[in-house]
């Protein structure tokens, strides 16, 4: 998860906010159908032609929504450029589930329920599994319960999220931080999501956000932390766009991913790194997988977090796991 510097406008009805990154985006036709129904426990969503013909000549990637639980709006685009190579799937939290207080209230009870109904939907063959900022904690969880079951998992696929207790300290108040972050100053005039988007909303709430992340650092507290203990994600994305019982889902799976203390991964991870910071925080992404897990290949895209998965970033990701995920599967007949 990342501080942001883009707020949406409460005016228009089918825009939601992206929770994992507080851009907004107008919901499309399948982000819409995939949550139609407040009583479905769908898991599993198509999201490109290949993956709603069920294309079975195509490799299937699997990928885990952000905070928000929603796939369509967040991976669309992404979905769009890979529907001629890959079957591109979704993993959401049904709807149904959204509204009940125990769901999400860890990493390791969301990925089982994933894991189930993501073994039930491909009994047999290898998977590729990803996830988007948060997702990718939860695609973790899932790959170390598929290991456990005797599946064989490809290269894990890591759009710019990482857990947040792995164990390993990172000075964040050292000087080759600041330089770095200073490094990452003319970048952001240009790509950044608050200079492209340059609305007075988008302004004040950068400021009155980073005000706030940096109090709460002056005070020891980590990014997300209250006061009163415990964590929400309010004061790094606008959720007022979103029902009751979907904030509280929202701020719940945040929470865990916090309590989450992952085992170290044997296996392939792709860090897709988000070359453009916000302007006063260094995530640290690729460095933390790469000496989390030794099998980290770290590779950059141009863009902030937000607009990584939108044009014209979004090409450049988009040909790079295509090529990958034809290369894993090139051996692997069953599907």
């Amino acid at each position: 998860m990342r501080d942001t510097d883009h707020r949406t406008s409460k005016s228009d009805p089918n825009t939601r906010e992206n929770a994992s990154s507080g851009t907004h985006v107008n919901l499309d036709t399948t982000a819409l159908f995939a949550r139609a129904s407040r009583n479905s426990e769908r898991v599993i969503v198509p999201l490109n032609e290949g993956a709603s013909q069920s294309d079975n000549r195509l490799p299937a990637f699997y990928c885990v929504h952000s905070a928000s639980g929603v796939v369509g709006a967040d991976f669309s685009q992404l979905a769009l450029r890979l529907q001629s190579t890959i079957r591109f799937y979704g993993i959401q939290a049904p709807p149904k589930q959204i509204t009940e207080p125990q769901f999400g209230e860890s990493v390791e009870s969301i990925a089982e329920h994933y894991t189930q109904a993501l073994v039930k939907f491909q009994p047999s063959g290898p998977l590729v599994l990803g996830g988007y900022c948060l997702g990718a904690v939860i695609a973790l969880a899932m790959a170390e319960n598929l290991r456990a079951r005797g599946r064989e998992v490809g290269p894990l696929i890591a759009i710019d999220g990482v857990p947040e207790n792995t164990g390993i300290a990172l000075r964040r108040w050292s000087p080759h931080y600041w330089l770095e972050l200073f490094r990452n100053l003319p970048g952001w005039m240009y790509h950044g999501d608050l200079m492209r988007s340059r609305t007075l909303r988008s302004l004040v709430w950068s400021l009155t956000n980073n005000a706030h992340a940096i109090g709460r650092r002056l005070m020891g507290l980590r990014r997300g932390q209250t006061l009163g203990g415990g964590y929400a994600i309010d004061g790094i994305m606008d959720v007022s766009n979103y029902p009751p019982e979907h904030r509280s889902f929202i701020n719940r799976i945040f929470a865990a991913m916090f309590a989450y203390i992952p085992p170290r991964y044997p296996g392939e991870i792709v860090v897709y790194e988000a070359k453009i910071t916000p302007l006063l925080y260094l995530p640290l992404i690729g460095r933390t997988w790469r000496r989390f897990a030794s099998q980290s290949e770290i590779v950059g895209i141009v863009g902030t977090h937000i607009n990584m998965l939108r044009e014209p970033y979004v090409d450049t990701l988009a040909s790079d796991l295509s090529n990958r995920l034809a290369k894993f599967f090139a051996t692997r007949p069953e599907r």
